[in-house]
């Protein structure tokens, strides 16, 4: 690395290190006197020059965030150019979002000329790095977590096979090449009472043009508050909803029983026979078609084998008399033990395999320093978290649609038995 490109990417790392202060003097050190910036927004664009106007610009902005924190993804340097790809979490109007940014700098003598900002629309996060909630976690913390739940998922980390996924402050999208109603939808909407209509009509005719049917989630936390109402009235019918629940408080497991005949095992990502008995389980539980099936497989396979997600979701296998029964997962992100895909074969039900499974994950959460574990319940699990201290923080109710309703496709959706 020659001594000009060095000189860039420490420049580009000051200015980088200025946008997380509020003092002006940061900008000093990167900045020209007579610096200019473009900053090409989704909602705009902003010119500011000299390097005065640039500096309260960007703390203003850093100032009005609350815990705001930076993650520098990547910082590369070129001739007499440098460039950074960045994000910024923060809370923004009682919300964690994430903005999603890059920037370049011109050099000019020893500092930066100029700089363009390019700023994506930002959207909701729960990506907190190394924060576990506390054991004094308050219901309205636990409540407003879940809502951030939904936005687990980091595309930074995995992008899935055949992705189509749409997300923004206003609500999330995924589509797939596939007519079944479980296969597409969202939920998580923020609209308002005058827009919700025309919004819920925007969605069904969006996929009557696809010829597929949609699944909608109707939150807690979305507004407006009759949207699930509004939702009817389109045509949409409800197949069923699942409770958000947490246990606040992991200490003392002994409450949960446990089946001694029953193996439970971490499927190892080499594990390629134990990887499809979780795939095939759950399919068998949630009722896949064989065409679902093959759809998830790639991405099933491909996200099990992914280093990164290494002791942060961890899959389990239980066998009875050394055949595979039920399996389920545990995620360890955004400060919780997140307890999902969770399913026994109907004929090894009632033999307490689902709370051995329960409390395995609960003692792993525990050993890693973890006091909250959350879970969506679809009303077979309900009943079965419910007795050993989970309590009830909301429901989502499930909303689909097809082209030609299907009844029974449409109550398939929510497992009840």
């Amino acid at each position: 690395m020659n001594e000009i490109t060095f000189d860039i990417q420490q420049h580009t790392r000051q200015l980088l290190n200025a946008m997380t202060l509020t003092d002006v003097r940061a900008y000093e050190y990167a900045l020209n006197d007579g610096a200019g910036m473009r900053i090409w927004r989704w909602d705009g664009m902003v010119a500011l020059r000299p390097r005065d106007q640039i500096a309260n610009y960007l703390i203003e902005e850093w100032a009005a965030w609350t815990e705001p924190r930076m993650d520098v993804i990547s910082v590369v340097s070129g001739v007499r150019r440098g460039s950074a790809e960045f994000r910024i979490f923060a809370y923004e109007n009682g919300r964690y979002v994430e903005h999603n940014r890059a920037v370049f700098v011109t050099l000019r003598g020893e500092k930066i000329q100029t700089v363009d900002l390019y700023c994506a629309e930002p959207i909701p996060s729960a990506h907190r790095s190394e924060w576990i909630a506390p054991a004094a976690t308050s219901d309205a913390e636990i409540s407003r977590l879940f809502d951030e739940r939904e936005y687990i998922a980091d595309v930074r980390d995995f992008l899935p096979p055949r992705s189509n996924m749409r997300l923004n402050l206003r609500g999330s999208l995924r589509l797939w090449n596939d007519a079944h109603p479980a296969s597409n939808g969202g939920g998580n909407a923020r609209w308002s009472a005058e827009d919700a209509d025309e919004q819920i009509e925007a969605l069904i005719e969006f996929h009557r043009g696809r010829q597929a049917g949609f699944t909608w989630f109707v939150g807690p936390w979305d507004t407006p508050a009759d949207l699930g109402e509004r939702m009817e009235q389109h045509g949409l019918v409800l197949a069923g909803d699942t409770a958000c629940m947490a246990r606040n408080g992991l200490a003392v497991l002994d409450d949960i029983p446990v089946n001694d005949d029953v193996n439970v095992a971490q499927v190892a990502p080499d594990d390629d026979a134990a990887i499809e008995s979780l795939l095939q389980i759950a399919a068998d539980c949630f009722h896949l078609t064989p065409q679902q099936i093959e759809r998830e497989r790639p991405a099933h396979f491909e996200r099990i084998k992914d280093p990164h997600f290494f002791g942060r979701e961890l899959n389990f296998l239980a066998r009875l008399d050394g055949q595979p029964v039920a399996e389920a997962r545990l995620i360890l992100r955004g400060g919780v033990a997140y307890l999902g895909g969770a399913s026994t074969l109907p004929d090894n039900r009632n033999r307490h395999i689902y709370s051995t499974l329960l409390r395995r994950r609960l003692e792993v959460a525990r050993a890693g320093g973890h006091h909250v574990a959350m879970i969506h319940a679809e009303p077979m699990s309900r009943r079965i978290v419910e007795r050993y201290g989970f309590r009830e923080y909301g429901r989502y109710r499930i909303y689909a649609w097809m082209p030609v309703i299907d009844l029974n496709v449409i109550r398939s959706l929510v497992p009840d038995e």
